[in-house]
């Protein structure tokens, strides 16, 4: 699955998340040397990162908070009472292939429909990078 993201915890694609922007560094590369030196390091110094600042407000206006996700509770409620059986809820929080199961199921001959139903109300419904909806 790769790396997962330090601020929102969805898997980083190459250095940066694709979820909540957040950029970090990659590993450098290790050369043929046999002291396992990095070639960065012969190269040029160390540079540090800056750590990031969870009371970033540019995360905080962008509705991002660590650990939580981007997807809210109230539509995915919406979407699983009114289109619940066609798997709308399923697709809504980027569960692709149970949406699809959904939708030739009939959200699982509704048994599944009225389980997601009350996982979503009880508040223990997640995305498709387990991260809990947002209020």
């Amino acid at each position: 699955m790769g790396i997962k993201c330090p601020i929102c915890g969805a898997p980083m694609e190459a250095d940066s998340c694709g979820y909540c922007g957040y950029v970090g560094k990659k590993e450098p590369e290790m050369t043929a040397d046999a002291n396992n030196i990095p070639a960065q390091q012969i190269l040029q110094p160390v540079q540090m990162q800056a750590q990031t600042n969870f009371a970033n407000p540019s995360l905080a206006g962008a509705g991002i908070m660590p650990g939580v996700s981007r997807k809210s509770k109230t539509v995915a409620l919406l979407l699983c009472i009114f289109l619940g059986g066609l798997g709308a809820h399923k697709f809504y929080v980027g569960k692709i292939g149970m949406g699809i199961v959904y939708l030739c199921t009939v959200g699982l001959f509704g048994v599944g429909w009225l389980i997601d139903l009350i996982l979503i109300i009880s508040g223990n419904y997640q995305d498709e990078f387990g991260l809990p909806l947002r209020q």
